[in-house]
């Protein structure tokens, strides 16, 4: 829902238990306009969403967010002022058939936010 429009991957690399993506951030998109005109902030709604959609990529099929065990915004993401973003996702099944994955979405030594999160396929 938000690939392609509000964010786009400019470059993916996989690693053991996960992947490394790039990311291009849309300022123009309108909910940067709405999330707050002139200075706009990438919503948390929007966060675990785009890394619901990176999961989604990474295993090829849809996927559903079952929890949200911790969500940590270090920085906000203003997309004037880093057009860029990197995400750092590493996946772990669990026992209970959902997907775990830990995030970190960063540019260079600034990170943004830290999340652990329970999908479902």
């Amino acid at each position: 829902m938000l690939k392609d429009t509000f964010f786009s991957i400019t470059e993916t690399a996989d690693r053991e238990n996960g992947c490394t993506c790039r990311l291009a951030l849309n300022a123009n998109h309108p909910i940067f306009q709405a999330h707050f005109a002139g200075n706009p902030i990438m919503p948390g709604a929007c966060i675990v969403q785009l890394i619901k959609e990176l999961a989604s990529v990474f295993y090829n099929r849809d996927m559903f967010v079952c929890s949200v065990k911790n969500m940590k915004f270090l920085h906000v993401i203003n997309p004037l002022e880093t057009p860029e973003i990197a995400a750092n996702l590493s996946f772990t099944i669990q026992d209970n058939g959902q997907i775990a994955v830990s995030t970190v979405l960063y540019l260079d030594d600034k990170i943004f936010s830290k999340s652990t999160m329970g999908l479902r396929v």
